[in-house]
């Protein structure tokens, strides 16, 4: 049975149909697979964008990575904090509260993983280095065309190379994709957010 609007008995986590996990790929399987591993349940979002067969385990294998705690020339932090911006800016409401408890785990402080979730602007004691990464975040998420010189210039005077700016606008791009993905689909936030 599929996951649909029509199906008053499932809990409706999009809304297009989500497969059945024994009609995936192979490889989003093992995704799906490995991220219940590692958090004890299958997010909603893996489950809602599975739709997409051998696409999403492209993607996921593109977007697991970049926020991998272990790899990446970004610290992981920093890596958090551009997903979240990016996601707030966007206004895709699943991502958000997905990343403010990421982005709390990744600075030792769930409060102020939430409140730059909600809205980095607001939060006075964000590092000089969070707030100028936030702000990068959120003009290339909604207003790429604005980002100039002098954004870049910003971003090596905190001592970012050239290899480390690229993996940031990796980061953003992909999440302003994923917020694309779960706003369309409605993606329903998950439980396990609320507790």
């Amino acid at each position: 049975m599929t996951e649909t609007l029509e199906s008053p008995s499932a809990t409706i986590i999009s809304r297009l149909e989500v497969p059945e996990l024994d009609e995936l790929p192979a490889e989003l399987r093992q995704q799906i697979a490995a991220l219940e591993r590692q958090l004890g349940y299958i997010p909603n979002w893996v489950r809602a964008i599975s739709v997409g067969g051998a696409h999403t385990a492209r993607f996921n294998t593109y977007l697991l990575a970049l926020l991998d705690p272990n790899s990446g020339l970004l610290p992981y932090a920093d890596r958090e904090i551009l997903a979240t911006v990016s996601s707030a800016e966007n206004g895709c409401s699943y991502c958000r509260l997905n990343h403010a408890g990421s982005l709390g785990e990744a600075l030792g402080d769930h409060r102020l993983g939430t409140r730059i979730a909600i809205d980095y602007r607001e939060v006075r004691e964000l590092s000089s280095r969070h707030r100028i990464l936030a702000g990068f975040a959120a003009k290339l998420s909604v207003r790429p065309g604005d980002v100039d010189d002098a954004d870049i210039a910003e971003l090596r005077e905190l001592g970012l190379s050239d290899e480390e700016i690229f993996e940031a606008v990796h980061v953003i791009s992909s999440f302003a994709a994923a917020n694309r993905f779960t706003i369309f689909l409605q993606v329903r936030p998950d439980d396990q957010f609320f507790n």
